[in-house]
């Protein structure tokens, strides 16, 4: 349960990065064409930063200079960027329209513009649980890009593949996938992010060990690359699994530092989930009146988070489980 509060943050870290066109270098004259690929690059820094609705906004500008400078590859590309800013908003129906818009205007001698349609198109099926077809178009964009040297966007692939497959071999297979690109072609920045997602397949199975070595692989690469909330997640995860383990000790040595490192970064979220194992940690031990002290500030935290109304299921297994302790 715990460990799906950073999935998704995860997956979208990974995605967000690895779309990324590189900028003339300093000093470069900027041609017509270079307009609209800055705008670009500008809208997917926005959308790096998580900031949607200005990330649609900026990719609209990039589809109008790309337009006016009858640069196809960059409409394509922008006019899917702005089909899954609607998606990520919650208004599918609007992100079909452009999303429709790029499909018209995207050609497979277009490597960029079609690698980047194929990706949305994805997304798409994939949030409307047509798993089939989600799984045929990350597939041949998996293809599409090694056959066009895109690393960035065969590491995408090959994670999309991993979530919307169907068996926790093939999301295992598509993981590892991934994680071979990523070392063979220098973009080491997302394996942090890739090592914890091939962990939480294990951890979905309750295959605890190899989830175990994934997350301290995942560690590695968070504490090199990743920013200061990236580097607690990675150490709350170690904890995490040696409490699933039963080596409470061991867990307790990195929960107990990860949860002043929350409070001090005034993260609610992870100052709830380091509460909610040491809390399990305490009622496995039989120290109920610990147990339920850490329980309910786990709740506390979670209604702080929004998890009340956002995350139905982590609230409510929060409030079973205080129940269950009180007995």
């Amino acid at each position: 349960m715990l460990f799906r509060i950073n999935t998704i943050i995860l997956i979208l870290l990974i995605s967000s990065s690895v779309f990324g066109i590189d900028l003339k270098s300093k000093g470069a004259i900027m041609t017509q064409q270079d307009k609209a690929d800055s705008l670009l690059s500008a809208a997917d820094d926005i959308f790096k930063s998580n900031k949607i609705n200005d990330a649609f906004d900026a990719y609209s500008e990039a589809f109008e200079s790309a337009r006016k400078e009858f640069n196809r590859s960059v409409e394509v590309e922008a006019l899917a960027q702005m089909a899954r800013m609607k998606l990520k908003s919650g208004y599918k129906d609007e992100g079909r329209i452009f999303l429709s818009q790029a499909q018209e205007r995207a050609s497979e001698t277009d490597p960029m513009g079609y690698s980047r349609f194929l990706g949305v198109k994805g997304r798409f099926e994939w949030l409307n649980d047509s798993l089939k077809d989600a799984q045929k178009t990350f597939s041949e964009m998996y293809d599409y890009c090694q056959a066009n040297a895109l690393w960035g966007r065969v590491i995408d692939a090959a994670n999309m593949m991993a979530i919307v497959s169907e068996t926790p071999e093939e999301q295992i297979k598509w993981s590892k996938k991934g994680i071979e690109t990523a070392e063979a072609t220098e973009t080491e920045g997302l394996l942090g992010a890739l090592w914890n997602n091939l962990a939480g397949t294990y951890y979905d199975i309750k295959d605890f060990e190899n989830a175990l070595k994934c997350y301290k692989k995942s560690r590695e690469y968070h504490w090199r690359f990743s920013g200061e909330v990236g580097k607690l997640y990675a150490d709350y995860h170690i904890g995490m699994t040696y409490r699933l383990l039963g080596q409470f000790d061991e867990a307790g040595k990195w929960l107990r530092p990860v949860l002043a490192w929350a409070e001090r970064l005034d993260n609610h979220s992870a100052i709830g989930q380091a509460c909610e194992d040491l809390g399990e940690i305490e009622a496995a031990k039989g120290n109920k009146a610990e147990a339920l002290n850490y329980l309910k500030r786990a709740r506390d935290e979670y209604k702080k988070a929004g998890f009340d109304t956002s995350w139905q299921e982590i609230w409510d297994n929060i409030n079973t489980r205080i129940k269950q302790v009180d007995g």
